[in-house]
């Protein structure tokens, strides 16, 4: 059963001390190995828990320390395993809908979407580099991949896109 105390004396340069019970009692040795996370060192005065550890040849002493501001319980294997699985599980789940949704609906924008994402070349474009004015509307017309996109997406020509799928160009500049 965890205990409750406060840390009474302390001697870093030996790394022990004496712990003082909230329930009251004599004081109980507290030596620097007991404690499980050692993010800062002990200082008088500081909230701990502890286990309460008696053998034959030694005098009571704590064990399993914890500050009070640390958690009690780390991550266990399983708990990241179990995390691990959720990832996976709604990887899997992502990539079915991607696939369910270029199968059956053929003029979706997702596969440019992701085609932008991961593989265009140039995916991003300046507004100001590019303009809807010139009748630019075939693939031989256009400089770049970006170019491309943008006449697509914001003047309206799906000659560029022979397969419908969102990608534009593919064979010249969107490969």
């Amino acid at each position: 059963m965890r205990q409750e105390g406060r840390i009474k004396t302390w001697k870093d340069d030996k790394g022990y001390g004496f712990v003082a019970s909230e329930k009251g009692g004599p004081d109980i040795f507290l030596h620097i190995s007991a404690f499980t996370q050692r993010r800062k060192r002990p200082e008088v005065g500081d909230l701990i828990t502890y286990e309460f550890l008696i053998t034959d040849s030694e005098r009571p002493r704590a064990a399993n320390v914890l500050f009070m501001d640390e958690p009690k319980e780390e991550r266990t294997a399983l708990t990241a395993l179990l995390f691990f699985m959720l990832l996976v599980v709604f990887a899997l789940i992502f990539v079915g809908y991607v696939g369910y949704v270029w199968r059956s609906h053929p003029n979706s924008t997702i596969p440019a979407t992701l085609y932008r994402i991961f593989s265009a070349p140039s995916p991003s474009y300046n507004e100001g580099d590019f303009r809807c004015s010139s009748p630019k509307t075939y693939c031989s017309q256009m400089s770049s991949c970006s170019e491309a996109l943008f006449h697509q997406e914001r003047c309206g020509t799906a000659e560029m896109d022979g397969d419908r799928d969102g990608i534009p160009c593919e064979q010249q500049w969107c490969k």
